[in-house]
């Protein structure tokens, strides 16, 4: 009669060879491309105890959540709804055991380092779709699996990919945006200003936070970071400039800028200086400011497209002068008209210029409306 211990050692070595067939299942499976066999035989193997600690099978068990993921079939994909964060994390597991355990020669690197980065870009994607979807606990958790891979990227095929730690930083200060949680959106930011994130959305959009939160000092903090890496951003300068105006600090501002322009005379602080003058109805400086940037740049858009604006708007108010005069008036009428005709064909001329540097619709669609109100029908049809 055997004896007990001699039984269980043959029933342990039967579950564990049990537990080894479920990882060449899962591979046999997936070669057949019977996707929800192998799912089944590599969720058996990976929790248990004599296989989790397997390499091969951690392997086994991402190509096998690759596959599922990247097939063409919505059937095949809708067998887990997390198959890409499955496939990561399987490679991961797979790269960290192989590396511990063979870090001299490793084993499984070479065939794993392509499709890490694979798993790595498709879980980046997801992530991105669970915050369309307003599931941000997913997706800021697929966010910190897709780091958890950046010691991975042997071939910086992730870099590649814009998968950075700096970038997804900036998708977790996205998100808690989005989610609305602004104490946590307002950690990252201040992470991301600390390490000099090069986009100046960030700026602008805290500024925006903070006004909502009525702290202007602290939009105008966000405002004077973001210049110093962003010095000639319109969104940046237009807050600014809003904020003050709100604040009822125009002078203290027009004061500011005139200053520098003392100290360091250049375009981009006329065009600043110009874009005041126009937000507080005075259009001669503003117009004056505009003329002086273009004279250092001629062909600088932002002054071109904005004097144009100007010219545009000092017609229409000549033309609704006119319009308000009564009948009696015929001759006031004809120069009020006459000066609006002036003033929109100056528009025309910097809007032109304008639409050479930067092409837009709407600079197209203005310019075709003032060829056709000033009686160029035949230039107008270039806009058409």
């Amino acid at each position: 009669m055997k004896s007990f211990l001699t039984i269980t050692l043959a029933a342990l070595s039967a579950i564990a060879i049990a537990q080894d067939n479920q990882v060449l299942n899962s591979i046999n499976y997936l070669k057949s491309k019977e996707f929800d066999k192998a799912k089944a035989a590599t969720d058996l193997a990976a929790e248990n105890e004599k296989t989790k600690g397997s390499a091969k099978m951690w392997k086994a068990r991402g190509d096998v959540y690759r596959a599922i993921y990247a097939d063409t079939s919505s059937k095949v994909r809708a067998l887990d709804e997390e198959a890409e964060e499955k496939a990561l994390k399987a490679y991961i597991n797979c790269l960290a055991i192989d590396l511990k355990e063979n870090a001299k020669d490793p084993i499984y690197k070479p065939d794993v380092k392509g499709p890490i980065v694979m798993a790595a870009n498709a879980t980046n994607k997801k992530a991105a779709r669970y915050g369309q979807a307003k599931m941000f606990d997913k997706a800021l958790a697929a966010y910190d699996l897709v780091e958890s891979a950046l010691i991975y990227d042997f071939d910086e095929g992730m870099k590649r990919n814009n998968i950075t730690k700096e970038k997804l930083m900036y998708n977790r200060y996205d998100m808690y945006g989005r989610a609305n949680d602004i104490p946590k959106m307002q950690e990252y930011a201040d992470k991301l200003i600390a390490i000099n994130y090069k986009d100046p959305k960030v700026f602008v959009n805290m500024s925006n936070v903070m006004i909502g939160a009525k702290d202007t000092a602290k939009a105008l903090y966000y405002i004077e970071k973001g210049k110093v890496l962003f010095d000639d951003n319109m969104d940046l300068v237009n807050q600014e400039i809003n904020i003050y105006l709100a604040r009822k600090k125009t002078t203290e501002l027009k004061d500011k800028l005139i200053a520098a322009i003392a100290a360091n005379d250049n375009e981009v602080l006329h065009a600043i200086l110009a874009n005041i003058y126009t937000k507080t109805n005075e259009l001669e400086k503003a117009e004056a400011e505009y003329m002086k940037a273009l004279e250092i740049k001629p062909d600088y858009e932002v002054a071109n497209y904005n004097l144009g604006v100007v010219y545009f708007n000092k017609g229409n108010e000549w033309s609704k002068k006119a319009g308000d005069l009564p009948p009696k008036e015929a001759a006031k009428a004809k120069e009020y008209d006459a000066k609006a005709l002036e003033d929109w064909k100056k528009a025309i001329v910097y809007f032109e210029k304008s639409y050479e540097v930067t092409p837009d619709k709407a600079t197209k669609q203005r310019l075709r409306q003032l060829l056709l109100k000033t009686g160029e029908t035949e230039r107008a049809e270039k806009y058409k």
